[in-house]
């Protein structure tokens, strides 16, 4: 198994975008540690958006940060391949797409561990209270995420609509093994991060943005290779 930041090389026919439901997904940890070294011809620390859209964000991001390797998940087909157009206009090589539902591609490809940061850029707030079933942001959903993350990891939401900020910070309280950064929940965007489409849109309209950060505690250490 590679580790740290091992340099190999990429083969240069393997393309940005990449289906969830077509995929092999790895069958343990070591192996879904060498599927992302081959994806990306390295080992360095991985970063996942979920619900990237057109890669607006994380393009911006990713080359900002080329120490850093990213993967954006998108479940709609159109806004999926704008963002793999844009990696390969900028022959970006630290970033792929993957098309499909995210709670499946964090479930099946990534394992114990394995993840710098999730970023969660603007998620539904499906604000009708009989919909709220539907959010992302879920107190079993954060639990698989806070597995995956290494100690120490990061998990970052933005939000413009204050009851699912709410929600959010209430559910992460919820959750064992996290600390927030802000000691109210929330504060502002920082300043390395590149404004989405939806964050310039929100601040023209004047209406109030919301940034959450929480950090996995390193003494949180869960015990099997898949656990939810």
């Amino acid at each position: 198994m590679r580790s740290g930041n091992e340099d190999v090389t990429k083969p240069e026919d393997l393309p940005p975008l990449y289906f969830v439901k077509d995929e092999l997904p790895p069958q343990d940890r070591e192996e879904s540690v060498s599927y992302f070294t081959r994806l990306f011809g390295s080992g360095r620390p991985i970063v996942v958006e979920i619900g990237s859209g057109n890669g607006h964000f994380l393009v911006e991001y990713s080359k900002l940060h080329p120490d850093r390797n990213f993967i954006g998940t998108e479940i709609l087909l159109g806004r999926a391949r704008k963002f793999a157009s844009k990696v390969r206009k900028r022959s970006l090589q630290n970033i792929v797409v993957f098309r499909g539902d995210t709670r499946r591609f964090v479930w099946e490809f990534l394992y114990e561990e394995s993840v710098e940061e999730f970023i969660v850029m603007f998620p539904d707030p499906w604000p009708k209270k009989r919909h709220h079933k539907h959010r992302l942001l879920s107190d079993r959903f954060v639990r698989m995420l806070r597995d995956r993350l290494v100690g120490g990891g990061k998990i970052s939401v933005a939000t413009d609509h204050e009851e699912y900020r709410d929600f959010i910070i209430a559910v992460f309280a919820s959750v064992d093994g996290f600390e927030s950064i802000y000691s109210r929940g929330y504060g502002d965007c920082p300043d390395d991060y590149p404004k989405t489409l939806f964050w310039d849109r929100f601040k023209k309209e004047g209406r109030p943005l919301f940034y959450l950060q929480w950090i996995k505690r390193k003494k949180d250490r869960v015990g099997g290779d898949k656990a939810s």
